[in-house]
Order: C-alpha cells, then structure tokens, then sequence
C-alpha cells in the first residue's frame, strides 16, 4: 500500500480512508452492489447502516435505488446512503427529488501521528482534581472491555437493548483494537477507542462525560489512543467528526489533522 502522504489526489485518498473505515467499524451485514457497499447493523449508526455509495453508478440491471431500498427492507433499517465527494455526481440531487433528507453532516480527517503527539506535548497542563488513570487493554477479550462498553452505552445513553448489537459490531473489528478509558478519581471520565490498521490508526467513540468536559481530556485521551496506535506501526490517524461538533473540530485542527473529505448521509424514513 502506498503511503498515505505520497498519495497525491485528494479523492483518492478519502476513498482510501473511507474504505479503511468500513474495516474499522464493521457492520454485521456487507454485501455488494457493483462498486458499492450496503451495510446493516440492526440500525447502530449511520455508519453501519448506509450504502457506501463511492464511483460511478452500479452499472446492473435493476434499478440502483430500489436494490438499496430492497437491501434496507430485508435487514429492518431506513434507507440511507453515505455521500461524500468520493460519490458520482448528481447522486445527491436524486436522493433529495425521491424523498431522502439530509443527516449528519461529517468532516474525514487525517493527520501524522507524530505531528499530533508533539502537539499535545506542547499544550499546557490542565488542573485535575483526582489522580487520572488509564485503562488501555491489550487484548480484545477482556474483561475490561465487557465493562468499558456499559461505560460507553451510559456515557452515550444507548438504549440497554442496543448493547449487543454494538457488542457485535466492536467483535467484527477484525484488527488490532483498544477499548480506552480515563478515569478521574476512580470516575470514568473519557472514553475511546483506536484500531490499527498497519500505517493507519482509526480513532472513533471519542466521549467525555458532561461533568468532565473542558478539562483537556479529549486531548489527553487522543493522545493516548495515538501512542498505542505509533506503538504497532500507525503513522497517520484518521477520524470522523460532526461538522457542527466546533470543539472538536478545533482540537484536531490544532492538533494538525486536515480535512480530506466531507460527507453526509441522506435518509428516507419508512
């Protein structure tokens, strides 16, 4: 694979962090539509629920739409596609005339490891009242990460009956991967994850709890998901973030990361 900073058209590297993700946060249901991807994961974020809709339209038979929207009906979820700038043109414009509306408008960022752990060395330390300890399991069966993912579903307020379905999404995770947790005082304050993926480290289910936030931990836990993801061969890192999430936007952009890419989603509600 050729590395990442020498992959010089923009496109071409979202499609690559793009298809990159799909590995990272796998859904539970994969199938191809020519080029494309339709995924289902009983409904646990758009991410594991859309088509990734990347190239030129699937040259088939059938109709494009109605196979997606069959594909939607079969495994229980709406309608959704992922588009991004990596889509075809005018994709957008037709989901929009059939009923799709508008969700979740995302930025793909990228940027060195290196770059982001030098950065964070240099940020000023901030007051924490409590001594902070970090959990970084280094296996994927653990006890620890049973318990890290009920921290995640309180910490997100996940519904109880969707545990297992993310349970069945972070156990597809077929790469290297780390359930991460900060804890303030004996208090779980910060929690992430980080997957490897040879020269790439997939940061995502960065979350700090309300009472904890605008304390630096975001960066302190970003940097820890950083060493563990350098430590097994990752010199870039990659991550989605809400366009309208501006603290965390900033803290990357700070941190060095650059947008590669913007996508959204588009939903028909069913």
């Amino acid at each position: 694979m050729m590395p990442f900073e020498q992959i010089t058209d923009r496109l071409e590297r979202a499609r690559l962090l793009e298809q990159l993700t799909i590995e990272a946060w796998p859904p539970t249901v994969l199938e191809s539509l020519a080029g494309w991807k339709l995924r289902a994961a009983n409904g646990v974020s758009r991410r594991a629920n859309s088509v990734w809709a990347v190239g030129p339209f699937p040259g088939v038979e059938k109709d494009w739409l109605a196979q997606a929207e069959a594909f939607a009906a079969r495994h229980g979820i709406d309608p959704c596609f992922y588009v991004s700038e990596t889509s075809p043109t005018g994709l957008d414009e037709q989901l929009s005339l059939a009923g799709y509306t508008l969700s979740e408008l995302c930025y793909l960022m990228a940027g060195s490891a290196a770059l982001a752990l030098e950065r964070i060395a240099a940020r000023p330390a901030v007051e924490q009242s409590g001594e902070i300890t970090i959990s970084l399991p280094r296996s994927n069966q653990t006890p620890e990460n049973e318990e890290w993912l009920q921290q995640f579903m309180t910490l997100k307020n996940v519904p109880a009956e969707r545990s297992a379905i993310y349970a069945s999404i972070f156990d597809g995770i077929q790469a290297d991967k780390c359930f991460a947790s900060l804890r303030i005082g004996g208090e779980v304050a910060a929690l992430g994850t980080v997957v490897s993926q040879g020269n790439f480290g997939y940061i995502s289910n960065l979350t700090v709890a309300p009472n904890y936030r605008r304390r630096g931990l975001a960066a302190r836990m970003t940097a820890e998901l950083a060493r563990w993801a350098v430590e097994r061969g990752a010199a870039e890192l990659y991550l989605q973030v809400l366009q309208n999430n501006a603290a965390a936007v900033a803290l990357y952009q700070a941190l060095g990361f650059e947008v590669v890419a913007r996508h959204h989603y588009r939903v028909l509600r069913v």
